[in-house]
């Protein structure tokens, strides 16, 4: 019981300092394709730390404070099922729908407790975010189909072991579709453009962050840090085949090459989405709600029929 809950806390840590590591290469290289130098990669550190040092004597009740809990501990616990190379916790419990829906209640947790906050900014965001989890709900369940009628299961771990033998989903037809659409999914997922009409940065103030400040925002920090790394990590092990070093007589030494394979992976996602958000101007929400409802439905569609053939 305690090697589990010391293993959980390092994989905690662990995906905290990498998201927040990727939070700092977006902020870099949006900065290097517009030509600027940019912050550190570090500062969302920095940042985090200096909203914890700050004092805060407005509450806006229960509501306010559980949500932002609420959402990081469903992101802590998406991550749990998520496989890690050998050393996951709950992994072989992590089915494709229990992941893909622990991944998106965060925003639901953050949506209550900005709307008890009163801030019209919040409200509007708030709807906005809402609409768009209805918008991506269609493309992403074909995706997930597409992955399971393939593979024959749900489980997350068995869809990794299974791409060791038969090689990346990527590289079939079917789920390279299913890839398209799920990548397409996860800029909305990641809050980049053009899907960030929830937060719409210089027009409503940053949407549900609007009315947070200080410890609040420190642990929202740390949610989209952690949130950042998982959904990364679920896109690489669903359709780029994970990893499963057993190379090496030490087990250190796999668990070191695993998660340098998955990191090379995950920053690839993660790049391709800041090359994605600095090109497009920000959708509207129902130009946004149409193109998911429309480009991405057929291509995830069809490839759930092909893999269903």
């Amino acid at each position: 019981m305690l090697g589990a809950f010391l293993k959980a806390l390092l994989i905690i840590l662990y995906a905290t300092f990498v998201g927040f590591m990727f939070m700092g290469i977006i902020r870099k290289v949006t900065a290097r394709i517009h030509r600027r130098i940019g912050p550190p990669i570090y500062q969302p550190i920095i940042d985090t730390i200096k909203f914890f040092s700050k004092k805060e004597n407005i509450t806006h009740g229960v509501i306010y404070d559980f949500g932002i809990i609420f959402a990081l501990g469903a992101t802590i616990l998406a991550l749990m099922f998520i496989p890690l190379g050998g050393v996951s916790i709950l992994r072989a419990y992590g089915d494709l729908i229990l992941i893909t829906f622990l991944l998106e209640i965060p925003m639901l947790g953050i949506m209550f407790a900005a709307m008890s906050s009163g801030n019209p900014y919040a409200g509007i965001g708030a709807q906005r975010a809402l609409l768009t989890l209805l918008a991506i709900q269609v493309p992403l369940g074909f995706a997930i189909v597409a992955l399971a009628e393939y593979y024959g299961t749900f489980s997350t771990y068995e869809i990794v072991m299974a791409q060791q033998v038969h090689g990346w989903s990527i590289f079939h037809l079917p789920l390279l579709l299913a890839a398209i659409a799920y990548d397409i999914v996860l800029q909305a997922m990641f809050g980049k453009e053009p899907f960030d009409i929830m937060v719409a940065p210089g027009e409503i103030s940053l949407g549900p962050m609007v009315e947070f400040g200080g410890k609040h925002m420190a642990i929202l920090q740390i949610q989209h840090a952690i949130g950042l790394f998982a959904e990364t990590l679920f896109f690489s092990n669903i359709f780029l085949g994970g990893a499963v070093v057993t190379t090496f007589a030490s087990p250190i030494l796999n668990t070191l090459a695993t998660l340098g394979i998955l990191l090379i992976k995950q920053l690839a996602v993660l790049l391709i989405a800041i090359f994605i958000s600095t090109i497009f101007p920000r959708f509207t929400i129902d130009q946004a709600a149409r193109f998911y409802w429309k480009w991405p439905t057929i291509i995830a569609a069809l490839g759930a029929i092909l893999a269903s053939l």
